[in-house]
């Protein structure tokens, strides 16, 4: 284990990091801002500043973890975004687009960082090891893959992840309640599942297989242009 690379690419990614979360959970805050529930935005949580995103365990310990482990990308979670759901105009309805607000958020944000990929690849600038170049290709490419990542991730339908949600508001009502009831379990659950079972090999072969089109698709786009 190099000690000393993991460092430094925990320098490069962990703002990426931090930057993509926070995206995330602003989309979870404004959403539900749009659709009748300003609790998230009056408590500060419709904001690119991680610090009010920041949960410990999932934002810095898991990260960490992540990478002294060889992820294939750095995945976590943030402190879920609080949602009064009387002030909901469709429960169910609504909760779903909320959550379906986050990893969309950085399915679009992963679609800046694919723009910003053709200008590394068009060859317009230099980046050559030691080069400003290369420096922007390692953001890019960190970008690309952290914001795959944590779209895949916070869809796994486990509490407190986005794709519970989706699985809450599917069930009657109070298989549902027994199953938001997870809660802190959920995470316990997830992390024996990402230590024990292929779960990290499963969502670390999605996630790369995704990147893949992403730069196989920059490839052919910058082909065909120039």
């Amino acid at each position: 284990m190099d000690i000393q690379a993991i460092i430094s690419n925990l320098l490069v990614t962990m703002p990426i990091f931090l930057l993509s979360l926070s995206v995330h959970e602003a989309a979870h805050a404004l959403t539900a801002d749009y659709l009748g529930d300003s609790t998230a935005r009056e408590l500060g949580r419709a904001t690119l500043n991680p610090l009010p995103h920041i949960d410990f365990l999932g934002t810095i310990v898991m990260p960490i973890l992540s990478a002294l482990s060889g992820g294939a990308a750095l995945i976590g979670w943030a402190k879920p975004v609080p949602i009064d759901w009387h002030n909901l105009r469709n429960i169910r309805r609504d909760d779903t687009l909320i959550a379906l607000a986050g990893p969309a958020s950085n399915l679009l944000l992963s679609l800046l960082f694919f723009g910003m990929l053709l200008v590394v690849y068009s060859g317009t600038i230099d980046v050559s090891t030691g080069t400003p170049g290369e420096f922007l290709r390692r953001c890019v490419q960190y970008g690309l893959i952290i914001n795959i990542a944590l779209a895949v991730f916070n869809m796994i339908p486990l509490p407190p992840l986005d794709g519970s949600h989706l699985v809450a508001n599917l069930l009657p009502d109070e298989l549902a309640e027994r199953y938001r009831a997870l809660g802190l379990y959920g995470i316990i659950i997830l992390l024996f599942l990402l230590n024990f079972t292929p779960l990290r090999t499963v969502l670390g072969s999605i996630i790369v297989g995704i990147y893949n089109l992403y730069t196989d698709g920059a490839a052919l786009i910058v082909r065909a242009i120039f």
